[in-house]
């Protein structure tokens, strides 16, 4: 048997150690994606476990499968796809480091200074293995939004990590205002229009209408709504209905209406008052007379 993406197909010489074995070994790795637990392994096979030894050890040169350490610290093997194991074969060991290294990183990546650090190979030596590894599509280079000179390396099925990309707001590596500006004012039109709007009314809007052709999660939308809640447009309320009623499910966002800035020169009687280049105090128009600053405080007299 050999296995295709996880399935057991005619096996070659050199596997075809007991079929029935090799069969049971391919459902588990169909049932079990994350990898195979050696204590799977010898609860699956009881007396026959010593028989995959060889079975085991023959595909792990062939790099259909790898040991890869679970989330609970255990040791698993994880089948490799036979196009993977093919541009796997004929790496030397610090060709096999590097990549591992890189491997380790996930989709935070890696660059090249801590592969140095961490595998002692000479600069020489990393310069041809991450080109070998890119030509044969095992490995990717990618630039952060944080520092567009690093370049980082890994694995070429990763996609890489938001703050790697900098998510949806970015575009090529660049911050696009031009979308974050169209996209604020897309969601702050839809909360003045209602009285109120959740976060997933906001969020289901966003998507229902096509509006944004990038497919935003809900946490992106929320950076919009807290955007604009910084701007003083939003403004985040509770319904106190339901939260007396323990049904609350999270806040509620509304327009903030605009605060007026009082026009002090204008609004006070003396800023228009056609005669106020007449008055003075103990004159016959002064302000202890003036029946217009009195109407305006609201007082029956002034006593200066």
């Amino acid at each position: 048997f050999v296995f295709v993406g996880g399935k057991a197909e005619s096996a070659p010489p050199q596997m075809a150690t007991d079929d029935a074995l090799l069969a049971r070994l391919a459902r588990l790795f169909d049932e079990n994606d994350g990898g195979v637990s050696d204590e799977l392994l010898q609860h699956e096979f009881g007396k026959e476990y010593g028989k995959l030894a060889d079975v085991l050890n023959t595909m792990l040169e062939q790099r259909r499968v790898t040991i890869l350490r679970a989330h609970d610290d255990t040791l698993v093997y994880k089948l490799v796809s036979a196009e993977k194991a093919s541009k796997l074969q004929g790496l030397t060991r610090e060709q096999e480091l590097i990549y591992q290294e890189i491997k380790k990183a996930g989709n935070k990546g890696i660059w090249t200074r801590k592969i140095t650090t961490e595998t002692n190979v000479q600069q020489q030596v990393l310069t041809k293995t991450l080109k070998l590894l890119e030509q044969r599509q095992l490995i990717k280079s990618v630039k952060s939004v944080t520092s567009r000179r690093k370049k980082l390396y890994m694995l070429f099925e990763e996609v890489p990590a938001t703050e790697i990309t900098g998510g949806a707001w970015y575009s090529e590596g660049e911050f696009d205002h031009e979308f974050v500006s169209s996209m604020s004012q897309f969601v702050y039109t839809y909360i003045k229009q209602g009285e109120s709007a959740s976060l997933q009314d906001i969020a289901k809007a966003v998507r229902e209408t096509g509006f944004s052709k990038v497919d935003l999660s809900t946490d992106d939308v929320q950076q919009i709504v807290e955007s604009l809640i910084f701007d003083g447009r939003v403004e985040r309320v509770q319904n106190p209905i339901l939260t007396q009623m323990g049904l609350d499910n999270g806040p509620l966002y509304r327009s903030k209406p605009k605060i007026t800035t009082p026009q002090f020169v204008t609004e006070n009687p003396c800023g228009i008052c056609p005669v106020a280049n007449q008055c003075c105090e103990g004159g016959v128009i002064s302000p202890a007379t003036c029946v217009y600053m009195n109407h305006w405080l609201e007082l029956d007299s002034l006593d200066f």
